[in-house]
């Protein structure tokens, strides 16, 4: 993701905060967002960063098809969350232009994560990404994932 000092990363569907909190160490603020967040682990969440000294971090319960109500991001970060959403291509016109947007999703031979007709494959997120004004930056592919990130031109 070539993190710097300055990004402020949106990390949509952030579920435990698991990556919310590794960002936090490399740049300058953080917001996970989920949906799901009830006010009990929203708590659970502010303490636990608390907890490791970071007081860059906040954790909103939001629903990211609503927009991404951040105003300073620099990227979006999506980990096996996008396939979820039911504004997939929606969002993609929400966000903001010269934005970096990575995304971690499950390869469609996977043998696990998602129903299979929810997996997108690479190259159909490619091409979608593009239809909506974004460029391949960066692209890997692991085991079971791939990961990729594009930048927003227009």
């Amino acid at each position: 993701m070539k993190i710097g000092k300055d990004d402020v990363i949106v990390d949509v569907g952030s579920g435990n905060g698991y990556y919310t909190i590794k960002f936090a160490l490399l740049c300058s603020r953080v917001y996970g967002i989920d949906a799901g967040y009830s006010a009990c682990d929203l708590e659970e969440l502010k303490e636990k960063a608390a907890s490791l000294g970071l007081s860059n971090v906040e954790f909103l319960r939001a629903d990211a098809c609503d927009g991404l109500d951040v105003h300073d991001y620099t990227h979006v970060f999506f980990s096996n969350s996008y396939h979820d959403l039911r504004c997939q291509e929606e969002l993609l016109d929400k966000i903001r232009a010269n934005s970096k947007v990575t995304l971690i999703e499950f390869k469609p031979d996977s043998p696990f994560g998602p129903p299979s007709f929810k997996k997108i494959s690479k190259e159909k997120l490619v091409e979608r990404f593009s239809r909506h004004g974004f460029t391949l930056l960066d692209s890997r592919d692991f085991q079971y994932h791939y990961a990729v990130t594009f930048q927003k031109t227009r």
